[in-house]
């Protein structure tokens, strides 16, 4: 799919020094895992943990022999075999947002809380999306309007599998969640030892940055790892409040905070499939918030495809995301400026699209304006072909001086290679334009491309002994009450 990656942001000799500053960081400073059977692991493997503290020293000799062990390419399954994913460094794969507390309601263009049928909604949009591949899901949200808080995942993921044939990702907050999401993606591989074959799922696992690592996402990672299941290690430091204010220094952090995760996924499992993970960004000082839609998020990205890729592991980054409240200019320029220099810069994998408000807010007509930046991403990534055929000497002979190419089999041949052709951005005159629309913007008729989809589009049908068992399995969470350390996020 993607095979350029000409945005440079650090030399050779940068990235090296960023990645001797984690390793230092690791060793002397040391990083926080509050789960023991992480602390067990890293002592096994020989590093210096303090159980007092709960902080474990981790030696450079520890992390790059699982540097080593982790896939610089792997498969992640879909239950239609055509949506399987190929991750590896020439290929760009692109996760939507779907799981979040907070929907843009496309009748009143009001925020409200998100129900199980916007998860339902958003997933069947998702699925329409040719520029789509890895489905976020309902099962990764914290929680879900109506829904049983200590039971969302379990109800997340059904509405996800339903209304898509795309790999559905899971929640690894807290072991029972993770168990009962594995169980569940079980029953669409085909039971568990197929599921370790042929991971049907994935996962993100957030470092609570600086330098530390809760107990319920080290759990699920735990979990998933001893299946095989790929995780993206994904750390969240904004510069100048969770990370130095420096980008240099937040790399640094960065990367310690990830290479921490990617290490304890390769002592559970030798060989687990990983991505190295960023959502880093600035805290825009003026509101305390975090502003993800920065053009520094883009810097960083770029900066974080080159470490991964001198690490030999994949890279998931952010973009196509805004922190404007809607649909407006504002959100179109800072979705395509972080999309792009991300996507250029070398992700592998791409989250965010359909995200407003700083990632609080997802919109089902976000996914379907995204969807459109990000083929205009992927023609930018085919680059120029330059070639005989491509180079026309012939046309450009045969037109001469003052002619045009509209009536040439040259231009029919190439155009829909050359040119990526949109479909909900504005290139008509003014008058053609009222006439066609009524004068609709790109907001307007990505909801009429919503409501289309919603009435025609039909998802591949899950079979209906599974789709049994999967209800089986959401019955037997939500009886089985909350968990006492289970909490809204």
């Amino acid at each position: 799919m993607a095979s350029h990656n000409p945005l440079k942001i650090l030399s050779e000799d940068q990235v090296q020094t960023i990645y001797q500053t984690a390793l230092g960081l690791l060793e002397n400073i040391g990083v926080v895992f509050k789960e023991p059977r992480a602390r067990k692991y890293y002592k096994k493997a020989g590093a210096m943990v303090d159980e007092e503290s709960q902080r474990v020293r981790i030696s450079a000799d520890i992390i790059e022999a699982a540097i080593k062990q982790a896939p610089s390419k792997f498969t992640v399954h879909a239950r239609v075999p055509e949506n399987n994913v190929e991750v590896d460094f020439q290929k760009l794969h692109i996760e939507p947002m779907i799981g979040r507390l907070n929907i843009l309601d496309i009748d009143t263009g009001e925020r409200r809380r998100t129900a199980l049928q916007d998860v339902a909604d958003l997933v069947r949009i998702a699925d329409a999306m040719e520029n789509y591949h890895l489905i976020h899901s309902g099962a990764i949200m914290p929680a879900i309007e109506g829904v049983p808080l200590h039971a969302s995942h379990a109800y997340g993921y059904l509405a996800s599998v339903r209304n898509t044939g795309k790999v559905v990702k899971c929640s690894p907050r807290g072991r029972q969640t993770a168990e009962d999401c594995i169980r569940m993606a079980a029953v669409l591989a085909g039971g568990e030892d197929e599921l370790r074959k042929k991971p049907h799922t994935f996962t993100t696992v957030n470092p609570v940055t600086p330098l530390q690592h809760d107990k319920g996402q080290t759990e699920g990672l735990i979990e998933y790892a001893s299946y095989g299941i790929p995780i993206d290690v994904t750390s969240e430091p904004q510069a100048g409040a969770t990370a130095p204010v420096t980008l240099a220094g937040l790399l640094a952090q960065q990367t310690a905070d990830i290479l921490s995760g990617i290490t304890l996924a390769q002592l559970v499992n030798p060989g687990t499939p990983v991505w190295y993970g960023t959502c880093g960004t600035i805290m825009d000082m003026k509101g305390g918030l975090i502003a993800l839609g920065a053009v520094e998020a883009g810097l960083i990205n770029a900066a974080s495809a080159q470490i991964a890729a001198h690490l030999g592991i994949p890279c998931r980054g952010t973009g196509s995301v805004t922190d404007s409240k809607v649909l407006d200019i504002q959100a179109g320029y800072e979705k395509a400026i972080t999309l792009f220099m991300a996507t250029l810069g070398g992700i592998n994998c791409l989250f965010y699209p359909g995200v407003l408000e700083h990632a609080l807010t997802i919109s089902l007509e976000s996914l379907v304006i995204d969807n459109e930046i990000c083929g205009m991403a992927y023609r930018a990534l085919r680059g120029i072909d330059v070639n005989e055929d491509t180079l026309a000497v012939s046309e450009i002979t045969e037109v001469g001086p003052g002619g045009n190419y509209l009536g040439q089999k040259h231009t029919m041949e190439f155009l829909r290679k050359e040119q990526y052709m949109v479909k909900l951005s504005n290139r008509f005159s003014r008058e053609d334009w009222m006439s066609r629309s009524g004068g609709k913007s790109v907001w307007d008729q990505a909801k009429d491309e919503v409501r289309r989809i919603l009435q025609e589009h039909e998802p591949p049908s899950l079979d209906t002994d599974k789709e049994a068992e999967l209800e089986t399995i959401l019955k037997e969470v939500e009886a089985r009450g909350p968990e006492p350390s289970r909490v809204s996020l």
